[in-house]
């Protein structure tokens, strides 16, 4: 079998086993478990064993619990506080252009997420980071098995990528901080409503420094665009026979569909960064919509509401992206890394 083809079931029984595990034990927020399973399962490289994937799991829960300690800074100290975030955005930016993107992803949602989240309650908090080391650790162990029943086909030496560096990394985070800072402390007026702004906007400003200036403005809100239209897809799937077997086949089904574009199975002109922003857009759509309609909320207003608050989001990049592109211009953008090899 082609390494791309066991890519793509690799990443599919992955998502498959990860939506089982989540929904089927009802984990709280249980989509934020599956995009964190899905950025491990996308991971360039060999699968971690799970040993590893414990030990990094249970050091992740103890960085991410580690944000709240961020809370009190923000409540008594709010100037030091937001400076301090800025200078570590920048820094896990850093990481993210040259090489380190899932690590500095992880750590960027630890002093984000985590801290609006505790302005909002403290066990809401500690909720969301646990999840996320959960999503991790079940990522961790899914991709083990998945790599074990389609292992990878060994690549040749005409096969291996060779990526170039960006050609100003520091431009690169600079521009990915300024494009996050005034999103979250939006954010810290309203962390209810704010919360899932926060998750989006981190992933607009990893996506940005893998753009140059032509590609962003398509890609930032055309991926938003597409997200919205992959939820609004799975949602009308679900809507035929509401079930956990059916929310495991539509998830599968259509994660088939996207690992094929994202791993350039199935040629479309957009780069595997369109493809993973729009994928983790529908999940942080979908999701809420399931616990919506769980909870007798209106679900279309609702969706309505989020997904016009990411295509705001959205544009925001855009636009922050074309003004610093002509103070600051980046040149060559960091390269992506292979997906699920």
């Amino acid at each position: 079998m082609h390494h791309a083809d066991s890519a793509v079931l690799r990443i599919s029984l992955g998502t498959a086993l990860t939506v089982f595990v989540c929904f089927g034990l009802g984990l709280p927020m249980p989509h934020l478990g599956c995009i964190m399973a899905w950025v491990i399962l996308c991971r360039p490289g060999e699968a971690l064993s799970l040993k590893k994937g414990i030990i990094g799991g249970a050091l992740l829960s103890l960085i991410m619990t580690a944000g709240i300690l961020l809370v009190p800074l923000l409540s008594y100290y709010t100037q030091a506080a937001v400076l301090l975030v800025a200078l570590l955005l920048y820094y896990l930016m850093l990481m993210s252009v040259t090489g380190k993107g899932v690590l500095a992803m992880l750590l960027t949602m630890a002093i984000t997420l985590i801290p609006v989240a505790g302005l909002m309650e403290q066990a809401l908090a500690l909720a969301i980071a646990q999840l996320i080391a959960v999503g991790v650790l079940i990522g961790t162990l899914v991709n083990g098995i998945a790599h074990a029943l389609f292992p990878p086909a060994p690549l040749t030496a005409a096969e291996q990528p060779v990526l170039s560096p960006p050609e100003h990394p520091k431009r690169l985070a600079l521009r990915a901080t300024i494009i996050v800072i005034p999103v979250w402390l939006l954010a810290l007026s309203d962390p209810a409503f704010y919360i899932p702004a926060v998750m989006k906007t981190v992933m607009l400003a990893q996506q940005s420094t893998l753009l140059n200036a032509k590609q962003a403005g398509k890609e930032l809100v055309l991926s938003t665009l597409m997200g919205a239209l992959l939820a609004f897809a799975l949602w009308m799937g679900l809507s035929i026979w509401p079930s956990l077997l059916m929310l495991i086949l539509l998830l599968s089904l259509m994660t088939i569909w996207l690992a094929q574009r994202l791993i350039q199975l199935v040629p479309t002109g957009f780069p595997p960064s369109f493809w993973s922003n729009s994928w983790i857009t529908a999940l942080i759509l979908f999701g809420p919509a399931i616990a919506d309609s769980a909870n007798g909320k209106d679900v279309w207003l609702a969706a309505a509401m989020r997904c016009g608050l990411y295509l705001l989001v959205a544009g925001y990049g855009w636009l922050c992206f074309m003004v610093l592109e002509q103070r600051w211009p980046a040149g060559r953008p960091a390269a992506e890394a292979p997906v699920g090899e």
